[in-house]
């Protein structure tokens, strides 16, 4: 603009040295007091994170006790077990779950079709149907009593969240996340009630290791669709969307595995105990559901994986503060070792956003959706000093205009 208002003759050339940026250096003053502020707001931010963190991890906990307590309850003691099958349960879990999930989407007065990051119907289906394989297969291992006393299904989850976030590049691979998923899954082994049993969990390991490989697939695919923005009501629908496909491939491999299963609802030992208990695992369901896509969309895969042993650190606790249970030696020793990979975790959490880098794929999904721009071809610095000087494109005002075009 003011070099607009210059006749042309008085312009000082591109050439001259004496018009030079580096000459009239900038004022430090603002920028340190613009990096105060950008820190102290950056803490602030690390704060509200971590205390969202402890929230959402502590209702993922009372709902995956909620649903695997309940679960057990239904489908162990063999012949005489409250509900026939596991898989016939599951499917009735999910579409209850379903139910729930939209209800609240509802009452939240949310719009999909106002949301331009809501999930298309296939994309939901294909990830229903492999969550509702996934815990079928766990709900098959939910039957045995000792499984569910050790949390067997949760064992192997940090490694398969880990990888996920890998394959999905929203985690990279380091010697310290090697460090921690190997420390998570030690702890976790050895914080189990009762003592790590490698031969029980050796039976269910099958099962888990096949609900794993599935959870894998569905985490990642789940990453290129879970909405960034829109908060909890946009998650509740996305989860509702998921469930009723999870109940239908319940339902279907029910059907197929054990036709039986269906006549035999007819004749439950003890219908009004089975109503109390699948509504609440319904609910259980669909919040931890909700919980995981919070975590992920708030922080990363990796940091759900390092939530999921506070479950067996969890029941330790009641466990032994009731009485039920004596704390040994191994379980101490895996609650050290899952404290430390938790505490260095949390550390270079705090160091890396606090630092602006982010080496190891602490990024809010929004930000790793970003594609950066491409750089702008090299040019001569002769042709940059002439790009300074260029006529602008914009309409510059009139009375800066008209002496010049007179003379």
């Amino acid at each position: 603009e003011l070099l607009e208002a210059v006749p042309e003759e008085r312009r000082p050339s591109p050439d001259d040295p004496s018009f030079s940026p580096s000459k009239h250096p900038p004022r430090q003053g603002g920028a340190a007091a613009g990096s105060v502020v950008a820190a102290s707001e950056a803490s602030s931010s690390l704060k509200s994170t971590f205390f969202l963190l402890i929230v959402l991890a502590s209702a993922w906990v009372a709902s995956s006790m909620c649903y695997s307590s309940g679960a057990t309850r239904l489908l162990s003691g063999g012949d005489k077990a409250l509900f026939p099958d596991p898989w016939l349960l599951s499917g009735v879990v999910h579409i209850g779950g379903a139910i729930v999930c939209k209800a609240i989407a509802y009452l939240t007065k949310y719009d999909a079709e106002q949301d331009k990051e809501a999930v298309d119907t296939m994309s939901a289906s294909v990830l229903g149907l492999m969550f509702g394989l996934e815990n079928g297969l766990y709900a098959k291992v939910l039957c045995d009593v000792a499984a569910e006393s050790r949390h067997d299904v949760y064992v192997l989850r940090p490694l398969v969240l880990a990888a996920s976030g890998v394959l999905a590049g929203t985690n990279k691979p380091s010697a310290r996340l090697v460090v921690s998923v190997v420390c998570v899954l030690l702890g976790s082994w050895l914080t189990s009630t009762g003592g790590a049993s490698a031969e029980g969990f050796m039976t269910s390991f099958p099962w888990i290791a096949l609900a794993g490989g599935i959870s894998i697939f569905r985490w990642v695919f789940t990453l290129n669709v879970l909405p960034r923005h829109g908060g909890l009501p946009s998650l509740w629908c996305f989860a509702g969307q998921m469930m009723w496909p999870s109940g239908l491939v319940g339902f279907e491999i029910a059907f197929m595995s054990n036709y039986g299963s269906y006549r035999q609802l007819l004749h439950l030992p003890n219908p009004l105990e089975v109503l109390k208990i699948v509504p609440a695992i319904a609910l259980a369901c669909g919040l931890q559901l909700l919980v995981e896509f919070r975590v992920v969309q708030a922080s990363s895969l990796w940091t759900l994986g390092l939530c999921i042993p506070l479950l067996q650190v969890s029941t330790l606790g009641l466990s032994v503060a009731t009485s039920e249970g004596d704390l040994t030696l191994s379980n101490m020793l895996g609650v050290a070792l899952y404290g430390v990979a938790l505490v260095g975790e949390v550390a270079a959490f705090w160091k890396e956003r606090t630092s602006g880098t982010d080496a190891n794929g602490y990024l809010k999904l929004a930000e790793e959706s970003q594609v950066s721009s491409p750089p702008e071809p090299w040019h001569s610095a002769q042709e940059a000093r002439s790009r300074q000087y260029a006529q602008p494109q914009q309409i510059r005002s009139e009375p800066f205009r008209k002496p010049h075009h007179k003379k």
